[in-house]
């Protein structure tokens, strides 16, 4: 069977997981399908003894496996084009190595839905969240979930909308790539390629639960940092180009959304003592949200008025006994 073109790429995305790569490849290997799939592997130069572990698969499973490796350590999103560059499936199916699969139909019951379903450019099923460094208690992502079919719309709001789990995520290749030139520079690699795949096509959730992501320490949800500027910069970047990338069709809801990311903004530590450039960046945040403006008092009083003016003013209405 894996002679064939391969039906699925399975986009297997990996750096110094040694703690879990063996787990997340055989989860991939065991699958039950009836067609062919591939398994590219983008190992962006381990230092762990992920690399060994790869290379050992690759050389057991050559018609299978096919690890991809830049010249240098490029980081999450120049790694995953680099896969995508070497992938030939209909459908893409994404896996970060931290994780895994626990159902070995996985593939099989997503690509007969994505067949038989050709308006739909995503398909995503339930996740298992698992605790690695801690006894807490797995849990259901998508417990509450209310409804099946989702569109482009549903994603965007005025805080970071996230429901799919990574690990489940399951596309159609025509959807997803070629990348958009910005996308290299993103810091989060499944909200901006689900945005842009859900241009072509509705997303499907199947209740089926098919995968475990794990938490820990160095998992990449970690690695967001909301009162880091380089971080919501990186955001704002990224959102400001999927609402020209959507064509502005959703020009309102983007705005709200990247309004809440320059309110996060003026609150970095980098921003802390920076009046004058503050003001820019309040400017910008009033512009996005006017006329419905949820922060404007905090954002006059913390932001915009300077300390010695409240300083003053308090003083003034103390002395007129306004308050105690």
């Amino acid at each position: 069977m894996q002679n064939q073109k391969p039906l699925v790429s399975v986009h297997l995305l990996t750096y110094n997981h040694a703690k879990f790569i063996t787990q997340s490849i055989e989860s991939v290997v065991n699958q039950k399908t009836n067609f062919s799939f591939e398994i590219i592997i983008g190992d962006d130069h381990s230092t762990d003894g992920t690399s060994q572990i790869v290379d050992q698969y690759a050389a057991e499973y050559p018609e299978l496996i096919k690890v991809v490796r830049g010249k240098t350590n490029g980081g999450p999103q120049p790694n995953s084009i680099r896969i995508l560059e070497n992938s030939q499936g209909k459908y893409m199916a994404a896996l970060e190595g931290d994780d895994y699969w626990i159902d070995p139909l996985k593939l099989q019951k997503q690509t007969d839905f994505m067949e038989q379903n050709p308006d739909f450019a995503i398909c995503f099923t339930n996740t298992r969240v698992e605790f690695f460094e801690n006894n807490e208690e797995p849990y259901l992502l998508n417990s509450t979930i209310e409804k099946d079919v989702f569109e482009l719309k549903d994603l965007i709001a005025e805080t970071e909308v996230w429901f799919m789990g990574t690990a489940t995520l399951f596309y159609t290749m025509s959807s997803i790539f070629p990348v958009q030139p910005w996308f290299h520079k993103t810091k989060s690699g499944d909200i901006p390629m689900i945005m842009l795949a859900a241009r072509h096509g509705k997303i499907k959730y199947l209740p089926d639960v098919t995968a475990a992501y794990r938490r820990h320490s160095a998992g990449a949800s970690n690695t967001d940092h909301k009162d880091d500027a380089k971080f919501l910069e990186n955001r704002i970047m990224m959102y400001t180009n999927l609402d020209k990338d959507t064509g502005y069709k959703f020009h309102d809801k983007f705005k709200r959304n990247l309004g809440g990311w320059y309110y996060l903004l003026l609150n970095s530590k980098q921003y802390q003592s920076l009046y004058f450039k503050k003001l820019r960046i309040a400017a910008k945040y009033i512009s996005l949200m006017y006329p419905n403006i949820p922060q404007l008092k905090l954002v006059l009083r913390d932001h915009l008025i300077p300390q010695w003016v409240m300083e003053v003013t308090r003083k003034i209405r103390r002395a007129l006994g306004m308050i105690n």
